[in-house]
């Protein structure tokens, strides 16, 4: 049984965005000024805006960056539960909807769906002027997750 300890998950959740960061890796480089907009427990929301580095041949964003903000969103939705360590990815998908242009803001809507013992649910609708941009939804292992010492969330045994 998973009991949560009082969770303050904006700290957390951007905690956990600034360690990507700081790790230095494709986060950091591909879209290094997201931005947390809100956070509670279970759901996160975020934005950034497409630059010219986002974009593909047809001047649209490309759809590599959609799912690595897929793959960031589902990260911080686990984040505002209390994980630092927010576990690995065993499967992504992305619907791509319609396109974004250069100098529009594309807002996420991260939710954990269900955070369990082994794996962890996520869904996660990229925006752009009221406009869905695609869907996506992203599971993770995150069982050797619990451990981390930065957690604030941590399991204890059932009585």
């Amino acid at each position: 049984m998973f009991a949560t300890k009082v969770v303050r998950s904006p700290e957390m959740v951007n905690k956990v965005l600034q360690s990507f960061y700081a790790a230095g890796g494709y986060d950091a480089l591909v879209l290094p000024k997201l931005s947390i907009v809100n956070s509670e427990t279970g759901r996160v929301q975020a934005k950034f805006q497409v630059e010219k580095q986002h974009l593909n041949r047809l001047q649209s964003v490309h759809g590599g960056l959609l799912a690595t903000a897929v793959d960031i969103g589902g990260s911080l939705a686990l984040a505002s539960h209390g994980l630092f360590a927010t576990g690995v990815s065993t499967d992504i998908n992305i619907s791509y909807i319609s396109g974004a242009k250069e100098g529009q803001t594309i807002t996420l809507d991260a939710r954990c769906d269900k955070l369990g013992k082994t794996l962890a649910f996520t869904s996660i609708d990229l925006t752009a002027d009221g406009r869905l941009v695609a869907t996506g939804r992203h599971t993770k292992f995150v069982a050797q997750a619990y451990s981390h010492p930065e957690n604030e969330l941590g399991r204890k045994k059932s009585h």
